[in-house]
């Protein structure tokens, strides 16, 4: 089911919360922006860890996977909080390499792939070689033209897609490394009339 971004999409791409959003579901959020169109927009939070592991999460599955993601030492990995809807949802994000052979999911830009099934699942968690991945719990959600207001409220700050911030840098670094990549000092910066400023 793969996607491409249309002009004046959010997607694929991130959004950066502003110190002055005031949501504390997103205070400080980096916001992996999965799709976004007419009908709304779908992301995941990519720096809020959940309350439990990825061991959690698999025995909570069935127990021979868990089994076979320990054998293949795949079940250390964080488990995020990907936001506030449906957060007894189990989504993965990986590279589309990893997924199994005529598999649907969501392109998120080249180099990442959604998916929720319990295929692409087992795929990730035993898979011999180390391919890196992450789970969410829920996600995060917007109705018709609800970010594009937020983002002009100046809550958000867009930016490009960096796959490197998913499944590269440590999970308690992104944030403040999306915002050095826009040019802006950590826990100092202001956005007014849709502009980021330092």
């Amino acid at each position: 089911m793969g996607s491409s971004a249309t002009s004046g999409s959010l997607a694929p791409g991130f959004l950066v919360a502003a110190p002055a959003l005031a949501d504390p579901n997103f205070d400080g959020s980096l916001v992996l922006m999965a799709q976004h169109g007419p009908e709304g927009a779908l992301g995941f939070v990519v720096n809020r860890a959940a309350p439990v592991s990825a061991a959690d999460v698999l025995a909570a599955v069935d127990g021979p996977l868990s089994r076979a993601a320990r054998a293949a030492g795949r079940d250390a990995g964080a488990v995020l909080l990907g936001g506030p809807v449906r957060t007894e949802q189990l989504w993965v994000l990986c590279r589309p390499s990893a997924l199994p052979p005529g598999e649907d999911f969501l392109a998120v830009g080249n180099g990442l792939a959604l998916g929720g099934s319990r295929e692409i699942l087992e795929a990730v968690a035993t898979a011999p070689h180390p391919s890196p991945f992450l789970l969410f719990l829920g996600y995060s959600g917007w109705g018709p033209m609800q970010v594009e207001h937020e983002v002009g409220a100046g809550a958000w700050v867009p930016m490009p897609l960096h796959e490197d911030l998913v499944l590269d840098v440590p999970l308690d670094a992104r944030y403040d490394e999306a915002v050095r990549r826009l040019g802006l000092t950590p826990g100092g910066f202001t956005v007014g009339g849709g502009g980021a400023q330092a």
